[in-house]
């Protein structure tokens, strides 16, 4: 194995596509979690699937803060191109604390909670989190409920744990990752 190459680990979706979505989501977030954890801003995105070729493709954002960032998913489409259909959606989680108007603020960073699910929950979505210690996380929403043939969110509890294996960031990113369309920041001051 490669320096550059993530280690084989078990993944916990159970098929193909699946696999390939939480494998690209993974690559992702190697990619983007030293530079987030070392700005303490959040980056994130959603992952796309062309209508057509099936290719997987993703938008990416950086956010305002360690404690948010706007992936564009309320916009037309989820933020995605057109002719494609968003399948997941991803983001980091780089620090434990922000600033705020009224002093530190916890960023429960181990969790999936408040806008991360209802995020996955609104649009039915699997969210992946790459946390500071490099742990890889996803987050399924609870199963939809078919209503004149469309899915449809129900209440109820959605599945939120660690992944096999830790991200490893590449020493390069690989040419398949470039994003659809790049939003930079200007820098925190």
């Amino acid at each position: 194995m490669s320096d550059s190459s993530p280690p084989a680990v078990q993944p916990h979706a159970t098929t193909l596509e699946g696999m390939k979505i939480e494998q690209y989501a993974r690559e992702l977030l190697s990619a983007l979690i030293v530079k987030s954890v070392a700005e303490r801003r959040e980056y994130g995105g959603v992952i796309w699937r062309n209508d057509i070729t099936h290719q997987l493709g993703s938008t990416q954002f950086a956010g305002y803060s360690g404690a948010n960032v706007d992936i564009g998913v309320w916009n037309t489409n989820q933020g995605c191109p057109k002719g494609t259909t968003a399948v997941t959606w991803y983001h980091t989680h780089p620090t434990t604390e922000v600033m705020t108007l009224d002093g530190k603020m916890s960023t429960e960073w181990e969790s999936f909670i408040g806008g991360d699910k209802l995020i996955s929950d609104s649009f039915l979505l699997p969210g992946f989190v790459g946390t500071m210690d490099m742990r890889f996380w996803r987050y399924d929403p609870p199963p939809a409920v078919m209503v004149n043939g469309k899915p449809v969110v129900t209440e109820g509890k959605g599945t939120y744990g660690p992944l096999n294996g830790k991200l490893v960031p590449p020493r390069v990113a690989p040419p398949h990752l470039k994003v659809a369309r790049p939003i930079s920041m200007p820098p925190l001051r």
